[in-house]
């Protein structure tokens, strides 16, 4: 039986996730997933893992479902707690590039940005979409309507423990699940079954639109001390190709919601459609 065995948000795109025993889903990820990003203040760019790695030295509690706190082990600074669904202000609104797509966005509080400037050594700003904005998925893979927020480029995230393990059978330094940043990690699937999936249902909430996840160099980061497994990349870039792509994972779209609202670990995968039924 396939079942859930992770949910994991990161309420600020690029930092540490939280895993939860539960999480409320919406069409745009689950609640409060990817809902801040860090961008430069100089040239408004995103901030990434890519080329900070030491975002990873910022830890992210989650307090409660409306306030995160956040604490940099590599500093002297004071922990901070950030909320989560703090009102709108009247202020400045900034265009920012995540990758093909430009997005309007405001500062989220000017004390958070001395934090984080501080934490990184560069002046930056957490920002949020404005609420009029909406981000739409390529259209290559989902529908019109369907909506991310500051993920790469699509609202979930689902990987196999099958897989994993399977890739730790080839690395003297194993790796875990973190190095792959899932939302959605379901155990007891058959090795490689997910390249065939059309569409999964979960506690009735049905996921389509999968396009396999292209994976670069942030794998390779240890999360928890920043160092570099060596041996992950040449690894895969010799046996998880695909369209001469690094393949890891399923990008997907949330296409039908019950009235739930809640995806928990432990629930079961109760339906697969296949693009090639048996």
């Amino acid at each position: 039986m396939k079942t859930v065995s992770k949910i994991i948000i990161y309420p600020i795109k690029s930092l540490n996730g939280v895993s939860l025993p539960f999480a409320e889903v919406t069409s745009t990820g689950f609640k409060n997933d990817r809902k801040f990003m860090l961008m430069s203040y100089v040239d408004k760019k995103m901030i990434t893992l890519r080329e900070f790695p030491s975002l990873y030295n910022i830890k992210v509690n989650m307090i409660n479902e409306d306030l995160i706190q956040l604490e940099n082990i590599a500093t002297y600074q004071i922990p901070l707690s950030v909320y989560l669904n703090p009102p709108f202000q009247d202020s400045p609104i900034y265009k920012v590039n995540v990758w093909d797509d430009v997005i309007d966005v405001q500062s989220v509080d000017k004390l958070v940005d001395d934090w984080f400037s501080e934490a990184l050594g560069i002046r930056c700003m957490l920002v949020r979409m404005i609420p009029e904005f909406f981000r739409q998925v390529d259209l290559k893979y989902a529908n019109k309507g369907q909506g991310v927020l500051f993920a790469d480029g699509f609202p979930y995230l689902i990987c196999t423990e099958s897989n994993l393990a399977s890739l730790n059978r080839h690395l003297d330094k194993k790796v875990s699940m973190l190095h792959f940043r899932p939302n959605i990690v379901i155990e007891n699937s058959e090795l490689n079954e997910e390249k065939n999936w059309k569409s999964i249902e979960i506690n009735n909430h049905i996921f389509d639109s999968f396009k396999p996840c292209a994976r670069c160099q942030v794998i390779s980061i240890e999360p928890e001390t920043m160092t570099v497994n060596e041996q992950i990349l040449p690894f895969m870039a010799k046996n998880y190709i695909e369209n001469k792509k690094i393949i890891f994972g399923l990008n997907a779209c949330l296409k039908i919601k019950s009235g739930k609202n809640i995806i928990k670990v432990g629930d079961e995968v109760t339906s697969i459609t296949r693009t090639n039924p048996k």
